[in-house]
């Protein structure tokens, strides 16, 4: 997996490339995209002039935008504006899909990624839609089905905030690449040469949460994408830090509102 820093502001840091050209070719409302990979690939900050919807038909996306990280998952898309700078990466091999959104047939008010639900009807229809022979108005009606259908994934978490205080970035690029770190709250702050008080006050103000909260959601996310990749509930446990599996499945209960079987069931 291709890790990715924490997100800075890219208009003093990063150049973005910005993707002017249209993908939607009027009068159609969306179109899709479809990009296997067989290996891991990074995409670098960039913005697109339509809105963009990522998801997987398997595998796992990790993608960085409005200051958080997202793990898409299939079934899972990730809403992305037009004009919000954006990057991603694959660690494995992963089916891929991209679609695009004319903004002016978008009417409702996702001005802010956001976790899409994407049920399987709505995956096989997005993709029916790239090569099935159709009136204009056929395909208009059907692409409006789609977009009629797309909901806001409220009851799944897949964003994790990304603390932007420079003194906490040995912390969080070790945690991002290494969820099963366990070194606790008093080891990061001797090694970040702070009290264990200013620690935690610095992630309460960069990310409205605790230490310890905020690194149990990081291993949530992770647990996530590598129960998608097939690995074992135990082995995922063991990977993101628990010792015991009875503990990892509590937790991730009490964090994601789901059981690690049901999304095994799910993809």
């Amino acid at each position: 997996m291709t890790l990715l820093s924490p997100a800075r502001p890219a208009s003093t840091r990063r150049h973005v490339a910005h993707h002017v050209g249209a993908e939607v070719q009027r009068p159609f409302l969306l179109t899709t995209s479809v990009r296997p990979t067989a290996h891991a690939e990074t995409w670098p900050l960039h913005t697109h002039s339509e809105h963009e919807l990522v998801w997987s038909d398997r595998g796992i996306i990790t993608m960085h935008s409005g200051g958080r990280q997202w793990t898409v998952t299939p079934g899972v898309g990730l809403w992305i504006p037009a004009g919000t700078p954006h990057e991603g990466s694959v660690r494995t091999e992963a089916a891929v899909r991209t679609t695009y959104f004319a903004p002016e047939s978008w009417t409702r008010a996702w001005h802010h990624p956001v976790a899409v639900s994407l049920n399987p009807a709505v995956r096989q229809l997005l993709i029916h839609l790239r090569s099935a022979r159709m009136t204009i108005e056929q395909r208009v009606r059907a692409q409006q089905v789609c977009m009629d259908l797309l909901q806001t994934a409220d009851a799944v978490q897949l964003d994790v905030p990304v603390p932007l205080d420079p003194r906490l970035t040995p912390l969080v690029n070790a945690i991002l690449s290494d969820p099963g770190d366990d070194r606790s709250l008093e080891q990061w702050a001797s090694l970040l040469s702070m009290t264990s008080r200013t620690l935690t006050r610095a992630f309460t103000a960069e990310v409205a949460m605790s230490f310890a909260r905020w690194r149990r959601l990081v291993r949530m996310r992770a647990a996530v994408g590598q129960l998608a990749d097939g690995t074992s509930v135990k082995s995922v446990a063991r990977r993101v830090g628990y010792g015991s599996t009875s503990a990892f499945v509590a937790a991730f209960h009490r964090t994601v509102g789901y059981t690690p079987g049901d999304v095994i069931e799910q993809l």
